[in-house]
């Protein structure tokens, strides 16, 4: 694990968790709405197919999604998660009540892990606050 910015101890926590308790996660990363990386954990032995740039620019792509959707909200509700299915990976994005924004890749076809995923996120925001 790599500290790049102050994040929520209970953010750290979450990504810890879904490392922990999630097999086939690979990266877990928690950015601020500007895209700037406030965390980056990577699974021992992963190595990440895009490089640091390429994961901002990811990351970026990803909030203006996320704000595109948000504009929908008052007549859909809020966004849960969103999904994108590579070949070599799954990629999960989950806006988080900080204001920041869960980006958790995956490996293999697993979709039930979105689930798990999920878990995870209400449990440590309704025991701990996120």
């Amino acid at each position: 694990m790599s500290h790049m910015q102050k994040i929520n101890e209970n953010e750290e926590k979450l990504l810890n968790m879904i490392l922990g308790e999630i097999p086939s996660s690979r990266i877990a990363i928690i950015c601020d709405h500007d895209g700037n990386i406030l965390w980056n954990s990577i699974r021992d032995n992963t190595t990440s197919f895009l490089n640091m740039d390429e994961t901002k620019e990811s990351l970026k792509r990803s909030l203006e999604s996320w704000d595109k959707r948000n504009e929908l909200s008052s007549k859909i509700g809020n966004g849960k998660y969103a999904l994108v299915a590579y070949d070599k990976i799954k990629r999960i994005t989950i806006p988080l009540p900080s204001n920041h924004l869960l980006f958790v890749s995956l490996e293999g076809e697993e979709f039930g892990n979105i689930k798990n995923i999920m878990t995870i996120v209400n449990w440590v925001n309704s025991n701990m606050g996120l």
